[in-house]
């Protein structure tokens, strides 16, 4: 069984979704890495508390934040990849024109929906930040520090949306 062929979807997209793919796939790659390092940390942790029963206090609370950062910044190579969760049951035998639409409206709910929440997480670092919030937890990080990675996935993730809406405006672009 074999998935779907990225190499030629992302040769065969319009233009503005081609510009901003390089962002999007150096953004998966973070995430990948982000994974390695929390597997790392995981077996750490595993093995300080099993088998030296030293258990470090501050590892549960930095996974907690690795993980908001892999999926912050995986989001959007999964939106790119049409790899995302998506429930097709009634538009699944949609084409042409409604099939466009349906793209268009899914792509505009996609930004809209983006944008709303990278605001929200940008006036959330701004606001920990200027009022120098930490965490509770054994780390102390100053809090605007793991909520930035939300607000540069949502901001990723906005721009992709408008470049694949633009894209779907493009000159040969298809549903």
């Amino acid at each position: 069984m074999s998935g779907p062929d990225h190499t030629r979807e992302a040769r065969d997209a319009p233009f503005p979704e081609r510009v901003v793919a390089p962002l999007s796939r150096i953004a998966g790659a973070i995430s990948s890495l982000v994974i390695l390092i929390a597997f790392g940390l995981t077996i750490y942790a595993v093995a300080m508390r099993y088998i030296l029963n030293r258990a470090p206090m501050w590892t549960d609370e930095l996974l907690g934040y690795l993980l908001v950062a892999l999926i912050m910044a995986g989001m959007t190579e999964a939106y790119r990849r049409h790899d995302h969760i998506s429930i097709d049951l009634v538009t699944a035998g949609l084409r042409g024109r409604a099939a466009r639409l349906k793209n268009i409206w899914a792509d505009l709910c996609v930004l809209v929906l983006a944008l709303l929440l990278a605001r929200a997480a940008w006036d959330s670092v701004t606001f920990s930040r200027a009022f120098g919030f930490y965490s509770i937890g054994p780390l102390e990080a100053p809090m605007w520090i793991p909520m930035t990675p939300v607000f540069l996935g949502f901001a990723l993730l906005a721009l992709m949306a408008l470049a694949r809406l633009a894209g779907r405006f493009w000159p040969g672009a298809g549903a």
